[in-house]
């Protein structure tokens, strides 16, 4: 058929359906094959029946943004304006909750509040500042530590009877300094107001200690020299001692081990930012985790997570908190949150978990799932998830997340386990039947 025959080509394309379509993309035509079919009617050709080559589609990947976003809490939420900055030096009283979790300076806390206890502090404080406090625990045997919540977003009615839903961010860290007395004497009440005192942002800087004092040169003044500067603080110390504290030689050799254990996680290079970010990824206890939120000198905190990592990176895997049951590589950590792979979500009974999101489980790990898969609540949209369960003790380890619809979208599946159901240590169980101690039918004795 020359040139001066081809007087139009048409393309059929509506017989392709809502599944062929891939989300109405755009398909580049080098990816489209069509079965010829001559008509013999002024000499005209028609293309027909087009076969989409799917495996040339790009994948998408999920909007992490979607996550922090907590859209489970509906749209009809009211923003609230404006930011309370405690002030450093000065006691203060606030409401607070000890909800066993760590909430961490910048991250998002979503609740759906059920319970009278919790909707009165919620209640209190917005109609104040909006500012709460969170603790894990009241600790019986040291200072107890936490920090304040700010919400952000709230139920436009806050005295429905409805589930009060509300949106907060973690901001200063504090220490509660009420008398113990004094705050088992509130547990009676509805709402617990405690006295606390912010816990300072300190971080000490070695350069300029090592410009002015330590430098050798810097050691011999002249005498108008030696007058100026003659209240300066000198020593005779040399210079490997002072790099065992300096914040950026500590970031760093922490911030090595990071990248070497988690390959899917983005590192700060801030050495503040670093040393929360550690504190967000699984690997230490939820009691260590609120010693080090305690810690004022960023340096100090720095420190102590080397030294917890270094006994503890030995494991390089999540166990069962209950049985010791080896749940998957600490490698498999991966973010679906600008947040970290760490995150706070809650579900629509109420119940807040700590979930840490991993890629896969152990190979020879046969779960359990319960449940047909469900998109309701779903923290992560365009996922839906069933109940996974530990094989050794039936346990509740957390999610499986599976794509509903978009097949392009990316990753296709992943996990998110709860905090208080896994471990990076093990956990020693003796059985009752070993030691003469008089329990309830059924309950085993834990010693650590």
């Amino acid at each position: 058929m020359s040139d001066s025959d081809r007087e139009e080509i048409s393309i059929n394309t509506s017989n392709m359906s809502d599944s062929d379509d891939h989300e109405h993309e755009e398909i580049s035509p080098n990816i489209i094959r069509y079965e010829l079919e001559t008509v013999l009617h002024r000499n005209t050709v028609i293309y027909t029946n087009p076969v989409v080559c799917v495996s040339k589609l790009r994948l998408t990947s999920y909007d992490q943004n979607l996550t922090t976003a907590h859209q489970y809490l509906g749209n009809r939420l009211r923003e609230a304006t404006g930011r309370t900055v405690y002030e450093e030096g000065v006691i203060h009283v606030l409401p607070i909750l000890f909800l066993k979790l760590n909430l961490m300076p910048g991250q998002i806390l979503p609740i759906i509040a059920h319970s009278p206890n919790i909707k009165l502090v919620l209640k209190y404080a917005i109609n104040r500042n909006r500012s709460f406090g969170v603790c894990y625990q009241y600790n019986l045997k040291g200072p107890t530590f936490g920090t304040i919540a700010e919400v952000y977003e709230h139920t436009a009615d806050i005295e429905t009877s409805e589930p009060l839903q509300v949106k907060a961010m973690g901001h200063q860290r504090f220490e509660i300094v009420e008398a113990r007395e004094t705050l088992e004497s509130q547990q009676s009440s509805d709402l617990i107001l405690v006295k606390i005192r912010i816990i300072p942002d300190t971080t000490l800087f070695m350069n300029s200690f090592n410009k002015l004092c330590l430098h050798p040169n810097k050691r011999h003044l002249n005498h108008r020299e030696m007058c100026r500067k003659r209240d300066m603080w000198q020593t005779q110390w040399p210079d490997w001692v002072y790099k065992q504290f300096d914040v950026y030689k500590l970031a760093s050799q922490l911030s090595k081990k990071l990248k070497m254990m988690y390959k899917n996680v983005k590192i700060s290079d801030d050495p503040f930012l670093l040393s929360f970010q550690v504190l967000r990824l699984g690997m230490f206890s939820q009691e260590d985790v609120s010693e080090l939120l305690g810690i004022e000198s960023t340096n100090t905190r720095l420190q102590h997570e080397i030294t917890l990592w270094d006994k503890l990176q030995k494991m390089q895997k999540f166990l069962c908190n209950h049985c010791n049951t080896p749940i998957c590589d600490m490698s498999n950590v991966f973010p679906m949150s600008p947040e970290g792979p760490q995150g706070t979500y809650c579900n629509s009974l109420g119940k807040i978990h700590d979930m840490i999101t991993v890629t896969e489980l152990e190979e020879d790990l046969h779960e359990i799932t319960v449940g047909i898969p469900s998109n309701e609540c779903s923290w992560f949209p365009g996922y839906v998830w069933t109940i996974i369960l530990c094989p050794g003790c039936h346990n509740h380890l957390g999610w499986r997340y599976m794509v509903e619809k978009n097949p392009l979208l990316s990753p296709k599946e992943f996990y998110g386990l709860t905090l208080s159901s896994i471990s990076s240590f093990e956990n020693y169980f003796v059985p009752v039947r070993d030691r003469h101690v008089d329990l309830d039918d059924g309950e085993m004795l834990v010693t650590f």
